[in-house]
């Protein structure tokens, strides 16, 4: 897109998303029951706008580069949307686009939802830990196994399940991806919503049978594609976080201005001007790190992997200081369910764990340059608390 057509389609979405996602509806969603809220009335008008088709080929019907689809993300940070937009089209998006172009395009007009599930619960972030098995018989493949923290899986009609057929439990290789319909016999879903609006679910497979044609990709050697997606998906997050803390900080400082307290507004106070300055810089360098990572997603693996850690390990923490910096300013009122605030708060914590927590990325940046020095963590290890 050239910079206007991208100013065109954010400033669409923002207005879009102010009059059909604003903070009331956002809390009816979230009270609403797993799996029949929103994505049935908001879904089509995502597609319809071209927000799924971002990043892909126009060949399969899409449109815009990485860069455009972190732009988007941002607004959609912004507004908390709680739909599956990231499991969709950062997750499932690149691995279909690579090996299913006809499934790609039924993603991209919004026809078919998707869900990727990779971890399980002895890896934590590490998703090529599996011990989901798949082998054939008689003709036929039979999965077994269980998957955790998969994100859209209550909404997906399908599930793109990660299964071991060769080698041991922590192999890159031997790694294989199978198409399974979300209501096959044999596929538990039990959904499982966290604290800051994401969906997500626990998948259980029973001997699930599936046809030949169920294998996408290579048999064997997965995991090359459905890294780069994770690494795509870590990056949109990345966006999307840095639209949270955009909000968070004009909450705040709008607040600051408006609060009084012994007949002065709170940001009369000095230190309380430093600190919003503080905040207002985090956002700014969180911004330039997730658009260099975007711009960095269709060179090399290692250059791919080294910008989205890099951008990951410094929005996870400063997005997380900058929640709660943005809560105490509010005072109590800001951990309240009534505050919008309070939401961008738990967002970002939630997000700051989602696709690895900044000690998981920083280890992976000491992989990839060992004689780095500066790939140290300064802080200790967020809590595996959220996804």
């Amino acid at each position: 897109m050239t910079n206007d057509e991208r100013s065109m389609l954010l400033d669409s979405a923002r207005r879009y998303l102010d009059r059909s996602c604003s903070f009331e509806q956002r809390q009816a969603s979230l009270n609403a029951a797993p799996g029949a809220s929103a994505p049935d009335s908001l879904w089509p008008a995502f597609a319809e706008m071209g927000w799924l088709a971002l990043g892909l080929p126009e060949a399969v019907g899409g449109l815009g580069s990485h860069g455009d689809q972190a732009a988007l993300a941002q607004e959609l940070g912004r507004a908390l949307v709680p739909e599956p937009w990231l499991a969709n089209t950062a997750l499932c998006a690149p691995v279909l686009n690579a090996w299913a172009p006809d499934l790609a395009a039924e993603l991209a007009s919004g026809q078919t939802r998707f869900a990727l599930a990779a971890w399980e619960i002895q890896g934590r972030h590490d998703a090529f830990d599996v011990q989901t098995q798949a082998g054939l018989q008689d003709g036929h493949w039979v999965l077994t196994g269980r998957k955790t923290l998969v994100l859209g899986a209550d909404t997906a009609h399908t599930l793109l399940v990660l299964a071991r057929t060769r080698g041991r439990q922590r192999d890159t290789e031997g790694l294989s991806l199978f198409r399974i319909a979300a209501d096959a016999p044999g596929v538990h879903i039990a959904a499982l919503p966290t604290y800051d609006g994401q969906r997500t679910a626990s998948v259980r497979l029973n001997a699930v049978t599936a046809d030949p044609g169920a294998l996408l990709g290579p048999l064997h050697g997965a995991w090359p594609q459905v890294e780069a997606a994770l690494d795509t998906a870590t990056v949109m997050q990345c966006a999307m976080s840095v639209g949270t803390m955009d909000k968070a900080f004009e909450l705040t400082q709008a607040y600051a201005v408006t609060r009084t307290q012994f007949g002065r507004p709170l940001s009369a106070h000095q230190v309380i001007r430093h600190r919003l300055v503080d905040l207002f810089v985090s956002v700014a360098q969180a911004r330039a790190l997730t658009e260099a990572a975007a711009a960095a997603l269709t060179h090399d693996a290692p250059r791919r992997m080294r910008a989205a850690s890099l951008a990951k390990a410094f929005v996870a923490q400063a997005g997380r200081k900058l929640g709660e910096e943005a809560v105490q300013m509010h005072g109590a009122i800001g951990m309240t369910d009534e505050t919008e605030v309070g939401h961008a708060y738990k967002a970002l914590a939630a997000q700051a764990n989602l696709l690895g927590d900044a000690a998981w990325h920083l280890a992976r940046l000491e992989q990839l340059d060992p004689l780095d020095s500066t790939h140290q963590p300064e802080t200790p290890a967020c809590d595996a608390t959220t996804p």
